[in-house]
């Protein structure tokens, strides 16, 4: 039997295939909780918004927070594996956004815009945090958070991207095809999701594959893909003017977004430290966990760096608790 007939016959509508992800997701949950983690919920920009807390660990910086923010169709469980280590560093928030895990919606809809997910974020960083904030996104959370670097910089002291969205590219030519398979009409458009999305493809997800069509089919992912516009997008020029430090992560066989999508980033970002992960696809805090933590790890590492000395003569500049940082500007690494 050839792998593509057994990975078929894996999913036939058995029974285990709609519960398997949500049994997974509680046992992910169950693993944080049980590790230290404290389950939140507030009202953020007025939607009850939902995350997880781990404390800062002996000898980090409280004043260097976290915010982890997930991507299309995902929950804040995705950094189940990340938030230990990245804890090092400084008190973690991974954050369930708007729809998503265990956060609700706006008031009377069913999906949550670009613009509303960045004013939830905002409202964490004034509210719940009260400093600036290293912000960690992967995908739809990369394209949020680096709308957050463009309108409300003073709010973070950095922001690494994990193969982010949100490039124009060619304009919605480009983003055809994206849309075209994340409506996952059918199983096999979800295996074709796997492929693009994994580097290499868990096995249990072959088992699972009618509950990954369902996380898909969900209000918050088709009414956002239906109604984003060129105007939510990137264009390059956005991309030179970003101002605060920047790292970008990028799975080499992250096949999920648009061709072109790296070279877009890494082209246009000013200064950015740069890792390409080999055999990592979409998902690299998930595939990649351990390279994820040491790059962002090293990246914290040179924010905290003492600022040069200012000439003589001159007195030192001072920033109030959200004012203007400039940017740093970052060595790129080789890939790993």
């Amino acid at each position: 039997m050839s792998e593509e007939a057994l990975r078929r016959q894996l999913d036939l509508g058995g029974p285990l295939s709609p519960v398997l992800i949500p049994l997974v997701l509680g046992l992910r949950r169950k693993m944080l909780l049980r590790a230290g983690a404290v389950s939140v919920e507030r009202r953020l920009a007025g939607i009850r918004t939902h995350w997880y807390y781990v404390p800062g660990r002996p000898g980090s910086d409280p004043e260097l927070p976290l915010v982890l923010i997930h991507g299309i169709a995902d929950s804040a469980l995705t950094w189940a594996f990340t938030m230990r280590g990245l804890a090092r560093i400084g008190p973690v928030y991974a954050l369930d956004l708007p729809g998503f895990g265990l956060s609700g919606f706006p008031p009377g809809r069913r999906y949550t815009t670009i613009a509303e997910h960045t004013q939830v974020i905002a409202a964490l960083l004034r509210q719940e945090i009260g400093h600036p904030a290293l912000l960690v996104g992967n995908s739809m959370g990369g394209w949020i958070s680096l709308r957050l670097a463009q309108t409300q910089p003073a709010l973070m002291r950095g922001l690494v991207l994990l193969d982010p969205g949100g490039a124009l590219l060619n304009g919605r030519d480009s983003w055809q095809p994206f849309v075209e398979v994340v409506t996952a009409p059918d199983l096999g458009a979800v295996r074709r999701i796997y492929r693009q999305m994994y580097g290499r493809v868990p096995l249990p997800l072959y088992f699972s594959q009618r509950a990954f069509q369902s996380l898909f089919l969900r209000d918050p992912v088709q009414q956002f893909v239906a109604m984003a516009s060129e105007d939510d997008f990137f264009t390059a020029e956005e991309l030179r003017q970003i101002s605060v430090p920047v790292g970008l992560v990028w799975g080499d066989r992250d096949r999920f977004l648009p061709d072109g999508s790296f070279e877009f980033f890494r082209d246009n970002l000013p200064g950015a430290d740069v890792l390409v992960l080999r055999r990592c696809g979409h998902l690299p805090q998930y595939e990649r966990p351990r390279a994820v933590v040491r790059f962002v790890r090293r990246f914290a590492r040179r924010l905290r760096a003492p600022a040069q000395a200012p000439p003589a003569g001159r007195g030192a500049t001072r920033f109030s608790l959200f004012s203007y940082q400039p940017s740093m500007r970052l060595r790129r690494t080789t890939p790993e």
